[in-house]
Order: C-alpha cells, then sequence, then structure tokens
C-alpha cells in the first residue's frame, strides 16, 4: 500500500468554523479523500494542527512550528511516497511580522525536509486559500490585521514557483474554495469537498 501525508494546519485538520470543533471524517477533506483514494490502495495519513506555520515559533506555543515537527512526522511514517503540503495561513500572522518572501522560504524549507528525508517522495505543494476581509470582524483579527489579506494572495505566485523550481507539483486551493463567511480563514463543507475532488483528480493525473 503506498501511503500519502497530509501536512498542513486547521483547513488540513478540518477546523469547524463555528463553534471550534472538527469536522468528521465524511466532511473534512482528508477524509472525503482517504474515502475517495481507498480502491487505489493508497493510505491517507492525516496531520494537520491548528494554528501551524511553516518556520515560525510563536511566543506562547512551543509544538506548531511545522519544521520541528515534520521530521519525526516523517519517521513515524516512512517509507511516503506522496506528501501534500498546505501551510503559509498562520505565517501571514501580525505575530510574525513576516514578508511573502519570507514565508516562501519558510515552504522551501518543509519541502527540502520532506526531500532530504526520502528523495523518492512526490510532493504536492498548495497554495492555501485567501484570507477574507471577514476575520476583521471575527475573534481572529486579533492575530490578522489587514495586512495579512493581500499576503495570503500574493503568496500565490511565490509558492507557484517554488514548486516550480524544486519540481512539485502545484495546486491552488485559492482556485477551487473559498473560506466560509463566518470567519474568513477555514475552510466551509463545500470548499472541504471541492478541495477532495481535486485532490483526487490530480492524484490520478500524476500518479495513478
Amino acid at each position: 500500500m503506498k501511503k500519502l501525508l497530509c501536512f498542513g494546519d486547521s483547513n488540513t485538520y478540518g477546523y469547524r468554523y463555528y463553534d471550534r470543533g472538527r469536522f468528521d471524517e465524511n466532511t473534512r477533506w482528508t477524509g472525503l479523500l482517504s474515502k475517495m483514494l481507498a480502491d487505489y490502495d493508497i493510505q491517507v495519513i492525516e496531520s494537520g494542527l491548528n494554528s501551524r506555520t511553516t518556520v515560525f515559533d510563536y511566543k506562547d506555543k512551543s509544538d506548531k512550528n511545522g519544521s520541528k515537527s515534520l521530521s519525526h512526522i516523517l519517521g513515524e511514517n516512512y517509507p511516503l511516497d506522496y506528501a501534500i503540503v498546505m501551510l503559509g495561513t498562520n505565517d501571514c500572522k501580525t505575530e510574525f511580522n513576516a514578508t511573502v518572501d519570507m514565508i516562501a522560504d519558510g515552504l522551501e524549507v518543509i519541502i527540502g525536509q520532506i526531500k532530504i528525508f526520502d528523495s523518492r517522495t512526490k510532493i504536492i505543494l498548495v497554495c492555501p486559500v485567501y484570507i477574507d476581509k471577514a476575520v476583521l470582524s471575527h475573534n481572529f483579527s486579533t492575530s490578522f490585521d489587514e495586512n495579512s489579506i493581500p499576503k495570503s494572495v500574493q503568496l500565490e505566485e511565490k509558492i507557484r514557483q517554488l514548486a516550480e523550481d524544486n519540481d512539485c507539483i502545484f495546486i491552488s486551493a485559492a482556485k477551487i474554495a473559498y473560506t466560509s463567511e463566518t470567519d474568513g480563514i477555514h475552510l466551509d463543507e463545500n470548499g472541504h469537498k471541492a478541495l477532495a475532488q481535486a485532490f483526487f483528480e490530480c492524484i490520478k493525473r500524476e500518479f495513478i
């Protein structure tokens, strides 16, 4: 059986925008994708963590830096045939004051870690959904500001180039799904469904 790692943040975890819970396996995109790939003998490994960044450390959270946890995850699940990486949204938080180039550099660190661990792993690099202005009137406004919104849009071209430079497959989730109107950050049910279908079609086209 081949293995596919889904490495991301709350939109990979399946954060439920309306009550801070978690969408079940029949709703979140990783669960839907797992069902779609069952007949193709591909195991989906879900590794989504709320607030995860690429390489940035929070002042009050010690376990959210993706680059620090990735080697352990890779080791636990070796060998990996495929990896979907969807990070960057949390890097747009005001706490980090990161430029778009700095966020792209963080993603390149993640790509490098996967390639160094096992050069055979094929990577799908994903531009996350754009942050919507609804975030400014939500509780998340303490973490994101008006500058976070254009950063999330500008990331798309940076990630596209990063994928090309590192021989990764590129997908823009921002062209497939939208954030909920409730918080401007998290996918709604339709977004999860659309993303699962897009990943499934990509995997069939590129790997199966």
